[in-house]
């Protein structure tokens, strides 16, 4: 998920006498999820908006590291198990961008982010050894899946936290398009979806400061962002952000030469998980992934 948050979202659009909008917003997976559709009628907006909820409570079941009793919970302590077909699904979107942006998008790093502390905030600076150890059970060869089964290896975890979100926005776009709903956008926590005839303005936060670096104009697009000082500790004069790349098992420092990348596209999948990748792809690779994301607009701050 990107955590590092996109502030503000104003709407563009004609009111017309049978559209009536209609608002929620609900906690869950770790965010908020605001939720703005168009309806003949208030009540029948809100009937929407309570089977829209049940959704994402029911992808919470699903995708949620910290919900013990989630299914994806229960898979990383048992190390095995049968998966529903929305699990193999985002799993098999997550290996497709690993293999696009060469490794630097990892639903396994969690062992990584547990070693540091990022996990439960008891932050610190693991022993090279320690490093070196758990960077065996990160990285394509964490996992498998056959048929309809996820297997994973001793000390492997999968975190779907880079991606949930986007895969979520999209499946409830395609939900309310499925019930008629002809315009809305939806909020989760920075991760923006808009659809239908209908613009929103966005604004994207400055990584320096408290302020408004740019404004974005959406229409029948999404957007991610993704930056370094959302979570992060210092020891002595180094700074240490959650963004961890896979490939060295450390986490970037906040003096990188990009504090921030908003992703934009069609598919907010793509850009939750891209956003997150370019943050940690060196300069020298990113002109060779953004070659796989031809359609997708980047920013970088």
């Amino acid at each position: 998920m990107a955590y590092y948050r996109l502030i503000f979202f104003s709407l563009i659009f004609f009111f017309c006498q049978r559209e009536i909008p209609t608002e929620k917003t609900i906690i869950a997976f770790g965010s908020y999820f605001k939720i703005k559709i168009f309806t003949e009628n208030k009540e029948q907006g809100k009937i929407y908006l309570d089977s829209v909820f049940n959704l994402i409570r029911y992808y919470d079941s699903l995708f949620s590291y910290f919900n013990e009793n989630s299914e994806l919970s229960l898979i990383n302590k048992k190390k095995v198990g049968q998966i529903s077909s929305e699990l193999k699904e985002v799993i098999l979107f997550a290996s497709e961008i690993n293999r696009k942006t060469y490794g630097y998008f990892d639903i396994t790093i969690a062992p990584l982010m547990e070693l540091w502390g990022f996990y439960d905030k008891n932050y610190q600076r693991p022993k090279e050894i320690e490093i070196a150890k758990m960077k065996k059970f990160v990285g394509n060869n964490a996992y498998f899946l056959k048929k309809d089964s996820l297997f994973l290896k001793e000390l492997s975890k999968i975190d779907l936290g880079g991606i949930a979100c986007g895969y979520i926005l999209d499946k409830l776009v395609s939900y309310l398009k499925s019930r008629g709903i002809k315009k809305g956008i939806i909020d989760a926590g920075g991760d923006i979806i808009v659809f239908g005839n209908l613009k929103a303005k966005i604004g994207i936060k400055d990584p320096n400061k408290e302020a408004i670096k740019k404004i974005i104009e959406l229409k029948d697009n999404a957007c991610s962002t993704s930056g370094d000082y959302y979570n992060y500790f210092q020891i002595g004069d180094t700074i240490y952000s959650h963004i961890i790349n896979p490939l060295t098992g450390y986490p970037e420092k906040t003096i990188n030469k990009h504090r921030q990348v908003t992703v934009i596209g069609k598919k907010a999948v793509i850009c939750d998980a891209l956003s997150t990748a370019l943050l940690i792809i060196p300069d020298s690779l990113k002109d060779k992934v953004l070659e796989n994301f031809k359609d997708y607009q980047v920013i970088f701050y």
